[in-house]
């Protein structure tokens, strides 16, 4: 009996103590992964912090929650709600080893959060829809696994400017080598789309391959950013650090 009163008290100290822990404890777990906080209030039952900072994206408001049955599994994970007025997302994040986990990420992020795609030639109102991404990067931001799916009509709403059917880009997220990375592909009556985006941390990249069906629409391609190469027209990012 006396052991069972002195497991109640130890179990009954630990509960105390995660009921009453502060929220700076998840980003304090996050930051090996690149992740940092500005003001955190609240405990990790449910904390909110202001202007958090992943790489160059900087989110006005991140609230999270931790997930008690999680605590069974040994690698307790927290809900994640982004509040901004580029980024509307839920998803999953958990620490993997000194690297971050974030699992079934949904919502809408604004086309000019990510650098990268801010230098495709669509409006800069355009956004990406995320369904189920989920992704796995270690402490010096390598992808190890990834999976999920993720749409845009930028390139459509370009292609309305100027009457002109352009596709919209489904996007599968993959790990490419060490980078996490957009495989992406579109078609449309007038025009046929594949390519990469690149997601490395120092060197973001892309480059996407069109077929044209109607050579008339050269004229916008290449407004647009592609160049001529025989029969298809090419958009990548070193043409543009070329110009």
């Amino acid at each position: 009996m006396r052991v069972v009163l002195i497991l109640c008290f130890v179990l009954a100290l630990l509960a105390g103590l995660v009921i009453s822990a502060p929220a700076r404890i998840v980003y304090d777990a996050l930051a090996p992964a690149g992740v940092q906080a500005g003001r955190v209030q609240g405990s990790v039952w449910r904390g909110q912090a202001l202007r958090v900072r992943v790489g160059d994206i900087v989110l006005r408001q991140v609230e999270t929650a931790l997930e008690p049955a999680s605590l069974l599994s040994g690698r307790p994970r927290v809900a994640m709600t982004v509040t901004d007025a580029q980024v509307q997302l839920t998803a999953r994040v958990s620490t993997a080893g000194e690297g971050i986990r974030m699992e079934d990420a949904q919502g809408l992020v604004a086309v000019s959060v990510l650098p990268v795609l801010a230098d495709l030639p669509v409006p800069a109102d355009s956004i990406v829809r995320l369904d189920g991404v989920s992704f796995t990067l270690d402490r010096q931001g390598r992808c190890v696994s990834a999976e999920g799916a993720m749409m845009s009509s930028a390139l459509a709403d370009a292609g309305a400017r100027y009457d002109l059917d352009l596709p919209i880009l489904d996007m599968t997220v993959s790990c490419d080598g060490e980078v996490l990375a957009l495989d992406l592909s579109g078609q449309s009556a007038v025009v046929d789309l594949e390519g990469v985006i690149r997601l490395d941390a120092s060197t973001p990249s892309y480059q996407i391959v069109a077929t044209p069906h109607d050579p008339d629409i050269g004229g916008v391609l290449s407004f647009l950013g592609f160049r001529a190469d025989g029969a298809r027209w090419i958009a990548d990012s070193d043409m543009r650090e070329e110009g």
